[in-house]
């Protein structure tokens, strides 16, 4: 595996996009008074039991985003809790869906690679914390990859871990995959300023999409096909989130009568129903007029992007050198900007795709974790 720390050099990217605009600080919305507050909790089915478990819940909190409220999974370390108490980790969930039926509350710790991870943070003596984010598992549209609400449902679902578990630390750091990825790094320039009663310590994301806004700027009729995997699949969930939060720029103005039909589809369908129905389908053949000189691209940036400044505690990047979902020059790109701007982080290159890279490094990852979650 590679790794990479401080100033990346030689990095080339695509030059079509080297013209666009780094997304600007984070902005996030207002707390709540009763953010984190728990309003029902469940024992979670034996399909989410975990190695090193000592207990395992589910609960339904308050949160930012659709008819505010997330459902979380909590699970707590086996023996004496130490001085100060369980550090946590939030773990925010890869694309699983948009469907209710589809939220991992609902499905359980399905993946092996995740029961992994948290047995091991568990083992290193973390209370793990896993959120559905809003309107996935919950009433309203699941508003996918919105940064700000993925933040503000990272941060209440520590809130309300510390509610159900007094004997937890305000010691924490936030980890992800994919989307989760995504959100992870949108919690981390938000943290501070959403949780100031919390200590935050830092981020890991593996996969994120980070320039997905510079991508889906180029968006249009005549889109080539850049042979990434799921493209058209989470684009349609962009469109469906964005369409939700974003009724001002009049999404379906945008789109032909195919693509009003698949984002009408998308946060009722389920993913293995959903995913083979966009497999064969263009990207180009959603959108009737292109995206660029509109006010999509700016709407994408505000929705989705994510800065490069404003990182104050440490972050993990996990990219592998055979990811089809999020190509690497995209994330090489994004950390050699994080670079420029004085917060270099630690990038992991493993050789493995999307899901395999995570596999990979779980032990380097979890030693990042003690390392940062240490008192």
């Amino acid at each position: 595996m590679r790794r990479v720390t401080g100033w990346l050099t030689g990095l080339t990217v695509c030059t079509l996009m080297t013209s666009l605009a780094t997304a600007g600080p984070a902005t996030a919305a207002p707390v709540a008074a009763d953010a984190g507050t728990i309003v029902a909790e469940r024992p979670i089915g034996p399909g989410s039991a975990v190695p090193g478990a000592a207990d395992s819940r589910t609960v339904t909190y308050r949160t930012t985003g659709a008819e505010g409220l997330a459902n979380a999974m909590i699970f707590e370390p086996e023996g004496t809790p130490p001085q100060g108490g369980w550090p946590i980790v939030a773990w925010a969930h890869g694309t699983v869906g948009m469907a209710d039926q589809d939220a991992p509350s609902n499905t359980g710790v399905n993946y092996q690679l995740y029961r992994d991870l948290f047995s091991d943070w568990l083992r290193r003596g973390f209370l793990v914390v896993a959120t559905d984010y809003a309107g996935l598992g919950t009433p309203g549209v699941h508003p996918y990859l919105d940064a700000d609400v993925a933040a503000h449902n990272v941060v209440d679902s520590v809130r309300a871990a510390r509610s159900l578990h007094p004997e937890a630390s305000d010691v924490w750091a936030v980890a992800g995959q994919s989307q989760g990825g995504h959100a992870a790094l949108a919690t981390a320039v938000r943290a501070e300023t959403l949780s100031p009663e919390l200590d935050f310590r830092g981020t890991f994301a593996s996969g994120a999409p980070t320039n997905l806004d510079r991508l889906a700027a180029l968006a249009g009729p005549d889109f080539p096909d850049l042979h990434l995997d799921g493209l058209t699949l989470y684009m349609v969930y962009v469109a469906a989130g964005l369409r939700q939060s974003r009724p001002d720029v009049d999404v379906d103005s945008y789109l032909t009568p195919l693509g009003r039909e698949l984002v009408d589809a998308a946060d009722t369908t389920p993913l293995d129903v959903f995913r083979p129905s966009v497999a064969s389908v263009p990207l180009g053949s959603l959108f009737t007029r292109p995206l660029a000189g509109t006010p999509i691209p700016q709407a994408l940036t505000d929705y989705l992007g994510v800065p490069t400044t404003g990182f104050d505690e440490p972050v993990m990047l996990v990219q592998g050198l055979a990811d089809h979902v999020v190509p690497p020059p995209l994330t090489l790109w994004y950390s050699a900007e994080l670079a420029l701007s004085g917060e270099p982080p630690e990038l992991l290159l493993p050789a493995g795709g999307h899901i395999s890279s995570l596999e990979q490094s779980v032990p380097e990852i979890g030693a990042f974790l003690e390392r940062i979650l240490a008192p």
